[in-house]
């Protein structure tokens, strides 16, 4: 980041010799120093000081750090040994079923067999290897195949894995928000009806007119004064707010849509929700997943409208936030735009979406955690409540549930031990559940025993 230093302090008739006040312009300017676009721990081959404030790309993430950062992790992390800090459960009912659960497990072991399996991943406080994680889900998977009754099952779960309870607070809670796979109406080209596209990552950087400030050495009378001068510099898609390529069409007529919406708001929510199933006028499907984002983090704008007082907080779900734009629809601009992140998409033939672990998502039993205190990959067991609905997609009640599931991806708003995320599957009965959804639950980890 480019420092600028504050205005110079020499008053307008400065009795100082012109080639002393030089000197000092080229000190001060000598201090102003550009560091990397990118904090180190951006890059998916190092590790650096998490910033909770960037939501990184885990998708891309090859997981194979330095031999040095693998035993200093290793080393500042505590021990499964310790039996005080562990958790246990007598029983382990799940209300879905195995066939899905099984679904889930295969997907993620596909994914982490390409993995380097000696690197070490975070559970909370302690530490253990990608190796651990992909033992716990193969020997969980055959217990599932022995097709056991319930005290057996039980039984075998209690003597072959270890349970960490995570969470925050004296409780250990854990709190869910869901999130879904929609299904959009789409157009392949733009037409009068179909006119909010939606982008692929630019290849190249853009030239945008900016504004820049720097110091000028203007007479010997004058002293230094900042000025403010445009030029044409190139301005990298990673800088681009939400605003500049939607409102300002920074990205438009550069061959970058994919696909255009009907609706601005369907737009933003796809961003929100990061993939979706598109359906064209010809009957036909496609994925749509993510494929990268800005370099702005996210901004919930249900919060914003709860503090203006738009909406009151019963109404701060993607339904409350979708009825308040229908009938204000002039306010939508003013919103959106305050979330500067953008993301960036890429068409598929996935017949789910992929979480940022690597496996293809399975509603129901697949969780979103921070990848930087929970690890792609792991097994859980949670106890939380989840919405019943009616044939017309609302609530009627809420019910207590417990179910394992897979922990394979990560989310711009997951952040803390205390958040997750709880993926619904795709269509509106999954949208109708996630919208709605903001629960505290208990969450524990399965380990298999050395």
């Amino acid at each position: 980041m480019n420092w600028i230093p504050k205005q110079p302090f020499f008053k307008k008739k400065s009795a100082l010799n012109p080639i002393i006040i030089l000197g000092i312009f080229f000190v001060v300017t000598s201090c102003s120093t550009k560091g990397p676009r990118y904090p180190v721990s951006y890059y998916p081959d190092r590790i650096g000081k998490y910033d909770a404030s960037k939501d990184y790309d885990f998708k891309y993430r090859q997981d194979r750090l330095r031999g040095k950062n693998k035993k200093n992790l290793m080393q500042n992390s505590e021990s499964f040994d310790d039996s005080a800090k562990l958790a246990k459960l007598e029983e382990f009912a799940d209300d879905l079923s195995r066939a899905s659960l099984k679904k889930a497990i295969t997907n993620q072991l596909r994914a982490m067999f390409e993995q380097e399996p000696s690197t070490p991943v975070r559970l909370g406080s302690f530490t253990l290897t990608r190796e651990r994680l992909v033992e716990t889900l193969e020997v969980f998977l055959k217990i599932l195949e022995q097709n056991l009754s319930s005290d057996e099952f039980n039984k075998k779960i209690s003597e072959q894995f270890i349970l960490h309870r995570v969470g925050k607070g004296k409780n250990k809670k854990i709190l869910f928000t869901g999130y879904y796979r929609p299904i959009i109406k789409a157009s392949r080209v733009q037409t009068p009806l179909y006119r909010y596209p939606i982008y692929q990552i630019p290849s190249e950087s853009l030239q945008q007119v900016t504004y820049k400030e720097a110091l000028r050495l203007i007479g010997a009378h004058e002293g230094i004064k900042q000025l403010r001068e445009s030029s044409i510099e190139k301005k990298a898609w990673r800088h681009l707010t939400r605003e500049e390529i939607d409102s300002e069409g920074a990205l438009k007529g550069q061959g970058l849509e994919i696909a255009w919406l009907k609706n601005d708001l369907e737009r933003f929510f796809l961003h929100i929700q990061g993939s979706g199933m598109l359906e064209f006028p010809d009957g036909s499907q496609q994925g749509v997943g993510y494929q990268g984002s800005n370099d702005y983090s996210y901004t919930g704008i249900g919060k914003m409208m709860i503090s203006d007082g738009v909406i009151d907080i019963s109404q701060g779900s993607m339904q409350g936030i979708k009825k308040y734009f229908s009938k204000h629809p002039q306010d939508i601009a003013k919103y959106l735009f305050q979330n500067k992140r953008y993301i960036f998409f890429t068409l598929n033939n996935d017949e789910g979406p992929r979480g940022s672990g690597g496996g293809e998502l399975v509603g129901g039993r697949s969780i979103a955690t921070d990848k930087s205190i929970y690890p792609a990959g792991g097994l859980a067991f949670i106890k939380v409540r989840q919405p019943v609905l009616d044939e017309n997609n609302k609530i009627l009640s809420w019910q207590p549930i417990s179910r394992f599931v897979v922990d394979q991806d990560t989310g711009s708003a997951i952040r803390g031990p205390g958040r997750g995320d709880l993926f619904f599957g795709t269509g509106q009965i999954a949208g109708a559940k996630a919208g709605h959804y903001h629960e505290r639950g208990e969450v524990y980890y399965l380990i298999k025993r050395s």
